[in-house]
């Protein structure tokens, strides 16, 4: 059989999974595309290493200068487009040059969490389990038909980096799992089923201000989901961000109003919920490692109230 004809969409580590692994399966792309809409060292890292390959690189622009990124997809002929780890919508005029169709690796279950940051948005959202989507796309978010699915569970010891550890494989397994059905075109086309469907948007900075009213655990969820290299749960004091890297429930909860510093101990801080009782056990305070000298100094006191959303 000869291999398809394939560029690959894409940013980060997950996109050079997706290529290693296509490479793997014996298909070399004709191109990497990198989305117009970010910049930094994920792309960075995902254009180095095509172009040591030797693949070319392109960029998929905003809507109004794309005609010529159109056309030069067109010139490489290809058969089929492959995305892993993207953060820009195909087109029907891009979808339209590839007679094979564009296959999606999607970072959650569908159609429970479609959208973006959707493995953040489970973690947070205190889900026992989440996993991979293989699924076709037909120009909306996340709405083509299924290939297939490979779940795994969020451990309670669990966050954002372990997790995309967790997808990362899954995901990899399901391309080396489904590549020859999708490469002969007897790979499963199953509808979404439409009742079961919600879309979760991009998360910004601000989801990530820690809202004190909430459960000690929904605190913990939330500081789990946005680990270093995500931008992290935060409260306020004044003007000051202080970060939350690592959190734990506390034992017996006080009666103290949501938001109130119950007490301290070594280098943790303990703060009432809504819910039981919080332990902050690791701070940061512009991008250095907080601790209690930097909370007094900022007039963090037992008794305190930390700002709520």
């Amino acid at each position: 059989m000869v291999p398809l004809r394939v560029i690959v969409f894409g940013y980060g580590e997950l996109a050079l999974a997706a290529i290693d692994t296509l490479t793997g399966l014996g298909v070399v792309p004709l191109a990497v595309v990198v989305p117009g809409n970010r910049a930094g060292s994920d792309v960075e890292l995902v254009s180095a290493e095509a172009r040591r390959r030797g693949l070319p690189v392109l960029v998929q622009p905003p809507r109004s200068q794309r005609p010529p990124f159109i056309a030069a997809i067109a010139t490489l002929r290809p058969d089929l487009l492959f995305v892993w780890s993207y953060s820009m919508l195909l087109p029907p005029d891009l979808l339209a040059l590839a007679p094979r169709g564009a296959v999606n690796v999607h970072g959650g279950l569908l159609p429970q969490y479609r959208g973006g940051h959707v493995m953040n948005w489970a973690i947070a959202n205190g889900e026992r389990e989440t996993g991979v989507t293989l699924a076709y796309l037909d120009g909306g978010i996340d709405t083509g038909p299924v290939i297939g699915q490979r779940r795994f569970a969020i451990e309670p010891g669990d966050d954002a980096a372990s997790v995309r550890t967790k997808l990362k494989i899954a995901g990899v397994a399901m391309i080396e799992e489904w590549w020859p059905a999708i490469a002969d075109g007897s790979a499963p086309v199953v509808a979404q089923d439409e009742s079961q469907a919600r879309y979760y948007r991009m998360r910004t900075a601000e989801d990530g201000r820690i809202d004190w009213a909430r459960s000690s655990t929904d605190v913990v969820n939330l500081v789990r989901a946005l680990v270093s290299p995500w931008p992290g749960a935060f409260f306020t004091s004044g003007e000051t961000r202080l970060v939350v890297r690592r959190a734990e429930v506390a034992g017996e909860a006080t009666s103290a109003t949501p938001g109130t510093v119950v007490g301290f101990d070594a280098d943790t801080v303990r703060v009432a919920t809504g819910h039981g009782d919080v332990r902050l056990c690791s701070l940061e305070l512009d991008g250095r490692a907080a601790h209690l000298a930097d909370l007094r100094a900022l007039g963090i006191t037992e008794g305190s109230r930390l700002a709520a959303s």
